[in-house]
């Protein structure tokens, strides 16, 4: 019989001390597809953490024919792109990775084609792929598709571009696409993350001109050619937004360090609604929960600046021992409420309308052991927190999502004193 891996909470503990945020995996995965732009020379990224799809991202990159150097202990990579060899990305790590679709835009440039079978990730039902292949399209490249998708050209022309839906990815494909295209580029509807902007700084200092950062046109302007840098990626807001809810869910007060107020303003205010105690000192964040029943909450996701949809599972189980019925909107993905089954497995009450993306939390719940195998990063992060407020043990299964997304999870858990572990059965 093989071994199987869980996390194992045994919660009913407050929290206390410090944590520090990890790197942006948003912001680093598109990085990493960028550095096969180059034609010589080595990139250097640095605060890497060792996440799942981080070093799916790392085989795709050999496949291709890079050398990747990685230094975890360092949390530095280093990337030399000067003998790519090949354009099929392998559906073995595709199909883990939704990611893959940002090695496009590198294959196209430096190979003039690239071969794309299905993408993986988080099972959030449509996401549509089209907007990525019809920027292509406008910029000049041949697009077919069947059983995997053909994407070639070799003179492209800068274009005005349009995104349906101001997908993170597909700006970040089409602004590196624009940058070796011809002339000028406007991407309208565009996303505006931070990931995007810190992104976008990266190309920048590779020698991209890409302007309106921050809003939803951006103009970038093709250049001859893109050159290897050094550059020190954003921490990551998610990986920070589960710590503050962590704190709101378990009681006690921690210290969360290296934290961009800034990019989590909605979730401070709307877990300042609910009576998280929250204090702000230059990039720590101080989380404390008041020791008494928290308000309930209205929330819909909507994209950045609006709260987001990555942080709707974890709200949700904060909203649980909420003294009340919290009214739960999802309007970016229409499978982002898988997590509400292993939710009710802890006891939770939860009304669902999955056609109409709305969730009715009946608060407060007092949380029952259970065994779970949430189907995402996210759905793992919100079980993980109602484990932390539940007196009895929690399991987690499918561990490989949690390690897509937060790094060495259960012992930043442990610096803070609760009782997660990982255990093998």
């Amino acid at each position: 019989m093989s071994e199987r891996e869980f996390i194992q909470i045994n919660g009913g503990k407050p929290l206390s001390g410090s944590v520090c945020v990890q790197g942006s995996k948003n912001a680093i995965l598109p990085m990493l597809a960028a550095s096969l732009l180059p034609e010589k020379g080595c990139s250097v990224i640095r605060n890497v953490p060792p996440l799942n799809d981080i070093l799916v991202a790392f085989d795709i990159m050999r496949h291709v024919g890079a050398a990747v150097d990685y230094f975890p202990e360092e949390k530095t990579v280093c990337v030399d792109a000067t003998h790519l060899s090949r354009s099929d990305l392998p559906e073995a790590l595709t199909c883990r990775l939704r990611a893959s679709v940002l090695f496009i835009p590198a294959l196209l440039a430096r190979l003039g084609e690239v071969r794309l079978p299905s993408v993986g990730g988080c099972p959030l039902g449509a996401r549509n792929l089209n907007y990525h292949y019809r920027g292509f399209a406008r910029l000049g490249a041949e697009v077919t598709g069947g059983d995997e998708f053909v994407i070639s050209g070799e003179d492209f022309t800068g274009a005005t571009m349009y995104l349906d839906f101001p997908s993170h990815t597909g700006t970040e494909n089409l602004m590196m696409a624009a940058c070796f295209s011809k002339g000028v580029s406007i991407i309208e509807n565009a996303a505006s993350d931070p990931e995007i902007f810190d992104f976008a700084n990266f190309l920048i200092k590779m020698g991209a001109k890409i302007h309106g950062l921050g809003t939803r046109t951006l103009t970038v302007e093709g250049v001859p050619a893109l050159n290897p840098v050094e550059y020190y990626a954003m921490n990551d807001r998610l990986d920070a937004g589960l710590f503050m809810m962590a704190a709101g869910i378990a009681g006690g007060q921690i210290s969360i360090i290296g934290v961009n107020p800034a990019d989590l303003r909605i979730l401070t205010e709307k877990m300042m609604q609910m009576g998280v105690e929250i204090r702000i000192n230059g990039h720590v964040m101080e989380v404390a929960s008041p020791g008494k029943k928290l308000r309930p909450v209205n929330v819909l996701t909507c994209p950045y600046p609006g709260f987001a949809t990555d942080f709707q599972p974890a709200i949700m189980a904060l909203s649980c021992i909420a003294d009340g019925q919290s009214y739960i909107r999802e309007r970016i993905f229409d499978k982002r409420f898988s997590h509400v089954k292993e939710l009710r497995k802890l006891g939770a009450s939860i009304d669902l309308d999955e056609e109409d993306g709305l969730a009715i939390v009946n608060g407060p719940t007092r949380f029952k052991g259970a065994d779970t195998e949430p189907d995402n990063i996210r759905a793992a992060s919100c079980i993980l927190l109602a484990g932390l407020a539940c007196p009895e043990k929690t399991t987690i299964g499918n561990v490989y999502q949690i390690n897509r997304g937060h790094f060495d999870i259960e012992n930043r858990f442990q610096q803070l004193g609760a009782d997660v572990r990982r255990v093998k059965v």
